[in-house]
């Protein structure tokens, strides 16, 4: 694998971070949040170095404004930042675990069915985020079967069976029809 144009080798989170890769699993209760753990707590775990000082200590000045940052980049709907993340709607948890990767500051964004389980408007809201990440530059694998929301955010659809790449539509041929169709190939 290569990121960046550098070949990569990872055999694990630690790895995958380091070669700037972050991945949002699809289970967000199971995978992705500490759910009793607070909101803050939740959108810094991945980025503990970036809030640490020398010596080892975490600077709470630093944590207040990534977390405050956070919540205001991608319109988490919260109480507090003291809350647990068990607090908030599905669609407020599923940004909290988007927040906690993107403060990773990943090149490649790795995201499996990131809106499953989330509402309307916290749907819309998530893929606008990924398209802002997108047209900032990182890039934004999405693995989902939702076909309306895979033609809505990407220019480029790869279909994988048993492992391996089963097909491609990309460009203008990447609408719901041939989507569709593809997958009944």
């Amino acid at each position: 694998m290569r990121v960046g144009g550098q070949a990569v080798d990872v055999r694990g989170v630690k790895d995958a971070l380091a070669a700037g890769i972050a991945y949002v699993p699809e289970d967000r209760l199971t995978q992705g949040v500490f759910l009793e753990q607070s909101i803050g707590t939740n959108l810094v775990a991945a980025s503990l170095d970036d809030v640490t000082r020398t010596g080892g200590l975490l600077d709470g000045k630093r944590i207040e404004e990534r977390v405050s940052s956070a919540i205001d980049e991608l319109s988490i709907k919260i109480g507090s930042a003291d809350d647990p993340v068990s607090t908030l709607s599905g669609g407020n948890q599923q940004r909290v675990v988007l927040g906690k990767w993107l403060a990773t500051k990943p090149q490649v964004l790795i995201l499996n069915g990131p809106t499953v389980g989330v509402d309307a408007g916290s749907k819309a809201a998530i893929m606008q985020i990924l398209r802002r990440q997108a047209e900032a530059g990182m890039g934004v694998l999405l693995i989902s079967d939702d076909v309306p929301e895979l033609v809505s955010v990407c220019h480029r659809v790869l279909f994988i069976r048993r492992g391996r790449m089963h097909g491609e539509v990309a460009g203008d041929d990447v609408t719901v029809t041939s989507v569709r169709e593809r997958l009944e190939t």
